[in-house]
């Protein structure tokens, strides 16, 4: 790109960060709205739509790779944004490129001028995204869209849309319990918000209280449920990371995803391909078991239980709410084995932080705690710390990742064991997650460069 697309990238990036001040407003009208302004891009497209707390992004990551195994042409969008403001949008696994970001925005932004005189804030900064997804995923004429909420489901901006060839409701549990509710049954409900007339439903049945507030939304709408039990894992990888599985029907399937939290995620991505291959929504893309094998072993997902480095191991898990910790917990237990293990972790204040580090605190023999910093939802190391002590014996604060990363090394060669060296495990919010990977990266670069 040349200096003045370079500008113009820059200029459309600052335009969609500034609606960030208008924080997260639920409701359709405004997207509904723009979309409108916009010729309504959305309704020339097809959607795989996912709700849930959890494994929304690793069960949207395998249902793409299977689809493009299958020679369909996929787009995908979702949030946050892991690292970097394009990376919410890719087509077939590729991030939309500087200049189509750049030239999409405008479209945007010219209609949400026009929206503003109607109502006066705009759209937010979700609701932006959201319509630069619709125009870039047309524009680039995908087959299907694999559209994950941004929070809960009825009230979120992706459920304007109206062509869904599919609901899947990944793992429900607590988070955003301010706009949600406070009741497994209430949240349950707002993620069941995106099931629309006749429109197959895969769900998973481990929680019935969750199932029932879908079946009865399903029962309502007329649509199908199918329920999903969770895969059996038969074996587990370290480096590499990956697992192998068994469930509906086939066995010693190679998974590239870690966690134990992926044998939920894996037959719910394969149940909902299986569905609309059945149900002819596919073009005729045949979906048999070795492109569904070839999908999961090609998925690329970061952050879910990542390996970034061997030496010593560095993992890092996105785990941010009390679930994904209960499953980073058992990760833990399940992969590491008897490894000391050394967790780096930074969390939103809007979170259950004492929940997560009380549960993740049986786990390992070391904590160290950074601090999360975006407008209205910062969390100080030092807070964080506080409660941190109550579960956990060794708690060092640190002022920043650097610092964190170089006092988890020195810490880990400082620990003999004979069981293998100590892992360090870097855990929270999302947004730090790519800045604690790339100094991570760099140091093993430095590294390799001295010797």
């Amino acid at each position: 790109m040349t200096l003045v697309d370079i500008k113009a990238f820059e200029q459309a990036r600052k335009y969609v960060e500034a609606a960030a001040d208008l924080g997260s407003r639920p409701g359709l009208d405004r997207i509904r709205r723009l979309c409108e302004l916009l010729g309504n891009p959305q309704d020339d497209l097809e959607f795989i739509h996912v709700a849930g707390t959890n494994g929304k992004g690793s069960t949207a990551a395998m249902i793409e790779s299977i689809l493009c195994c299958a020679g369909m042409r996929v787009g995908m969008y979702y949030s946050p944004a892991i690292t970097g403001i394009c990376d919410h949008f890719r087509v077939n696994g590729e991030t939309i490129d500087m200049t189509d970001y750049t030239e999409t925005v405008a479209e945007v932004a010219e209609a949400n001028s026009k929206l503003k005189r109607e109502s006066p804030d705009g759209a937010t900064q979700f609701e932006i995204e959201t319509a630069v997804a619709f125009l870039y995923f047309r524009k680039k004429s995908c087959d299907v869209v694999i559209l994950e909420c941004g929070m809960g489901g009825k009230e979120d901006a992706t459920n304007v849309v109206k062509n869904k060839l599919c609901c899947v409701i990944t793992s429900v549990g607590f988070d955003h319990m301010y706009h949600l509710g406070h009741t497994l049954k209430q949240i349950a409900a707002h993620k069941a918000g995106i099931i629309t007339t006749d429109c197959p439903v895969i769900a998973l049945d481990s929680k019935e209280e969750v199932l029932n507030v879908i079946r009865k939304r399903c029962e309502t709408t007329g649509s199908t449920l199918y329920p999903v039990s969770a895969a059996v894992r038969e074996d587990y990888e370290l480096f590499p990371l990956g697992q192998a599985m068994s469930f509906d029907g086939m066995s010693n399937v190679a998974v590239s995803l870690a966690g134990a939290y992926q044998t939920e995620n894996v037959p719910l991505a394969v149940k909902a391909v299986r569905v609309l291959a059945a149900n002819d929504a596919l073009d005729g893309c045949v979906i048999d078991e070795d492109v569904i094998r070839e999908g999961l072993k090609k998925t690329k997902w970061p952050y879910r239980f990542e390996c970034i480095c061997p030496d010593p191991p560095v993992i890092v898990d996105g785990a941010h709410n009390i679930d994904a910790a209960i499953a980073l917990s058992k990760t833990i237990r399940e992969c590491l084995g008897n490894r000391s293990v050394i967790l780096i972790i930074g969390i939103f204040a809007d979170k259950e932080y004492e929940k997560i580090v009380a549960t993740l605190s049986d786990v390992v023999c070391e904590m160290i705690t950074v601090s999360t910093k975006v407008k209205g939802r910062s969390l100080s190391a030092a807070r964080l710390a506080v409660c941190a002590e109550k579960y956990c014996s060794d708690v060092t604060t640190c002022k920043n990742l650097k610092e964190a990363y170089k006092t988890a090394i020195c810490h880990a060669n400082n620990i003999s064991e004979n069981g293998g060296s100590p892992v360090v495990v870097a855990c929270g919010s999302l947004s730090y997650l790519a800045e604690f990977t790339n100094i991570v990266l760099d140091n093993m670069q430095q590294s390799a460069a001295c010797h």
